[in-house]
Formats: structure tokens, C-alpha cells, sequence
């Protein structure tokens, strides 16, 4: 079932003994669009500035309690590896929240977001994790990598759309699937050009996306995107329906991703 991640902000985390806090934004994989990490906002009794859950932490989503179950207590939250607020999570710092709290390492695995990671207890895993080998001069370089292959959802929201031969409107949402949390679709506002009308672009269809322009970039024309099939959010639990689906990608003609 596919849902936007805007439905999912304000949330109460629910841990094994309290609330941990609310979802205030989202981290996603940008190589392999696929959701990592929900920011929780804790209120005033963590000290932490900023605080990350990994997707592998959550047992249940309530939509009717807006609730998300996590297993996670507040003492574990409380000693994991602290965020600074303003910077970007650098590789190393990933690497270490994910060694504290043993989650999956998703960035070795082949498969996007649904194959098999390093699961806690391995030796591969502990040998990816052991720093004790690098020289002084290693570490210090691995320490100054803030390279990451994670991104804001409200840093990109807003970002232009830019297609082949025009700029035609802008990210509004992203739809995640919650069985494997692969985003699937981006919600594009497109009431500049076509009033009223919104349509989706899978990730599959990009090119790249420029955080210093503050655009995507989509292989499409202006022209195939304004002919597209109109997204219209229905009132039920699925909010995009496979007939829907099916006739978007035949209109691009696209491998449909449910049959790769």
C-alpha cells in the first residue's frame, strides 16, 4: 500500500516504555529511493538537537491513533550517537548510529530497498565496522567524509521540476510503498502550466537532482507530462490504485516496476 509522507508527519513515536517524541521530517536514500529514517522531534526531555529512526525499527503503523510502534526504548534513544542539528549525516556518523542500535546495513546490499542487508552478528559486518584497523591518517580522512547518500524530505520539497524543455512545477509529496519503503512516486504540483492538474513521476524517470539549483530533473518533455493521466487522490486507504498505475506507465511506455 502506497502512502504520502506528508499523511505520516506529526506522528507520535510510540517506544517500548513511553513516547519518544513526533515525526517532524523524513531521511530518504537517494541513490536508491528508498526511506531510511524518520526525524523525531523529542520535545524537551532528550538532549540530542536532532534524533533518527530507522524504518527497520518500526513494528506498526496506526493511521487511526497517527501512531508508529517502534522497538525501540527511550534509554537506547537517549545513548545513541548525538546529531548535530544543522549538518549533514555523514557516512561515518551513519555508520555508527547503525552499529549502536544494530540495524541493517542497507548500503552494501544489491537490491534498492527490498533484498537482504548485513544483519547484526555477522563477521562481515564487524570487519565492515572496524575502524581499529586504519591508520591515524585513514581515520582522519574517514572522520572529514560527510559525503551522504541521505537526503531531507523538506530540503527537496518545493524543488522545481525541470523536464527536457521546460520547468513545469514542483514537488509536493512522495508516495512510499510501506511494505519495503521504496518510494515510488514523486507528486508533482503542476498548476503553473496545467491548472488544477497533478501527476506523478516515478523516481526511475529522473536524471538527477541538483541541490544547488534546487531542481529535478526529468527525462520527459513538458508535452508527455501535460498528456499524462491526471493523479486524483480518492477517498479510500489506497491512495493510488494499480489500474491507475498501469495506465501511467503505458502512457510513457515504461517497464511497469511490479513486473521487473
Amino acid at each position: 500500500m502506497l502512502r504520502k509522507l506528508k499523511n505520516l508527519e506529526g506522528f507520535t513515536i510510540h517506544g517500548k516504555d513511553d513516547d519518544l517524541g513526533k515525526v517532524k521530517d523524513f531521511y530518504f536514500d537517494q541513490q536508491r529511493f528508498g526511506l531510511r529514517y524518520v526525524v523525531v522531534d523529542t520535545g524537551n526531555w532528550l538532549k540530542h538537537q536532532k534524533t533518527l529512526i530507522s524504518t527497520n525499527s518500526f513494528i506498526q503503523i496506526n493511521y487511526e491513533q497517527e501512531e508508529i510502534l517502534v522497538d525501540l526504548t527511550s534509554d537506547e534513544l537517549e545513548e545513541a550517537p548525538s546529531l548535530d542539528k544543522n549538518k549533514p549525516i555523514s557516512k561515518v556518523m551513519e555508520e555508527k548510529l547503525v552499529k549502536h542500535f544494530d540495524w541493517p546495513i542497507y548500503w552494501v546490499s544489491p537490491h534498492p530497498t527490498d533484498g537482504p542487508a548485513i544483519q547484526a552478528g555477522s563477521v562481515i559486518r564487524e570487519e565492515l565496522f572496524d575502524f581499529s584497523v586504519l591508520t591515524a591518517e585513514e581515520k582522519r580522512t574517514k572522520e572529514n567524509d560527510v559525503e551522504s547518500n541521505l537526503r531531507s524530505f523538506n530540503e527537496v520539497r518545493g524543488y522545481h521540476i525541470q523536464a527536457e524543455d521546460k520547468e513545469f512545477g514542483h514537488l509536493e509529496d512522495l508516495f512510499v510503498d510501506e511494505e519495503d519503503w521504496a518510494i515510488r512516486y514523486l507528486l508533482i504540483d503542476t498548476r503553473n502550466i496545467l491548472p488544477g492538474k497533478d501527476v506523478l513521476i516515478a523516481p526511475e524517470w529522473l536524471e538527477l537532482i541538483s541541490w544547488n539549483e534546487e531542481k529535478i530533473f526529468v527525462n520527459k518533455t513538458k508535452e508527455e507530462i501535460k498528456s499524462a493521466p491526471e493523479y486524483r487522490e480518492e477517498k479510500t486507504d489506497y491512495l493510488v490504485h494499480r489500474d491507475y498505475e498501469e495506465k501511467l506507465y503505458d502512457h510513457y511506455d515504461e517497464i511497469k516496476y511490479w513486473q521487473q
